[in-house]
């Protein structure tokens, strides 16, 4: 990972998996609060952004979030992005559930960050 920043203020996390500057990379929205952008040639993970993150991590232990914005892609986009999705380092972020091969899928947040971590990387 190249580097993570948390805006306390707007609550979004966001993680830098590999500088996206000079590549050919796409953004794709998971849903409402998660966009994931991918390098388009190699592709490898760049970067994950969450909208309303501590909301979210809350709100996913109830329920899964359900990643509509993903079941919207092209195929080949949906194919990518939901192997990309199941290997490190972003199996560290979301955790998939649903059938395999059937979209929409869902994901729960991993709570990697406790409130106290969160304003300490805020601070960076």
């Amino acid at each position: 990972m190249k580097a993570i920043h948390y805006d306390a203020e707007g609550d979004i996390l966001s993680v830098t998996f590999s500088e996206a500057s000079g590549q050919r990379h796409t953004g794709i929205e998971l849903s409402d609060n998660i966009v994931f952008y991918y390098n388009l040639e190699t592709e490898k993970p760049l970067k994950l952004i969450l909208n309303s993150y501590q909301a979210m991590v809350e709100a996913s232990q109830q329920a899964p979030i359900l990643l509509d914005g993903l079941a919207k892609a092209p195929a080949k986009v949906q194919t990518i992005v939901t192997t990309l999705l199941q290997q490190t380092p972003l199996t560290a972020f979301l955790q998939l559930s649903g059938v395999q091969g059937k979209l929409p899928l869902s994901s729960r947040l991993q709570e990697i960050f406790t409130p106290a971590t969160l304003q300490m990387v805020a601070a960076n």
